[in-house]
């Protein structure tokens, strides 16, 4: 996967937590962006309506994003392994996460 997505998860009590997916990427041999099994996890307060941005930027600006630990509304980070997967966070129910990679495995 190597386009953001947006995703629903569902508690097992019915809760629904909309975010968006951003896979990390890294350039090949050949300068073409691959996908790295790591993918970054934000709330999506946008009822699922966010534009997603997967043109580069058309500005010479320095980037100004701040640090993730820093980002409220930064979920956590899913690596992938095959079929297996972790996560960094602690906001994540264990399955939600499991719905998270079983989505991005589906992407594959």
């Amino acid at each position: 996967m190597i386009n953001p997505a947006t995703f629903n998860t569902s508690a097992s009590d019915g809760t629904v937590r909309k975010l968006i997916i951003e896979p990390v990427l890294k350039k090949d041999a050949d300068g073409k962006l691959t996908d790295t099994g790591v993918y970054r996890l934000i709330k999506n307060a946008s009822d699922n309506d966010s534009i997603l941005f997967t043109e580069p930027l058309e500005t010479t600006e320095s980037n100004t994003d701040i640090p993730d630990e820093l980002n409220p509304d930064y979920l956590g980070k899913i690596t992938l392994n095959g079929k297996s997967w972790t996560f960094e966070g602690d906001l994540l129910t264990e399955h939600e996460q499991q719905q998270v990679a079983d989505f991005i495995i589906g992407q594959a």
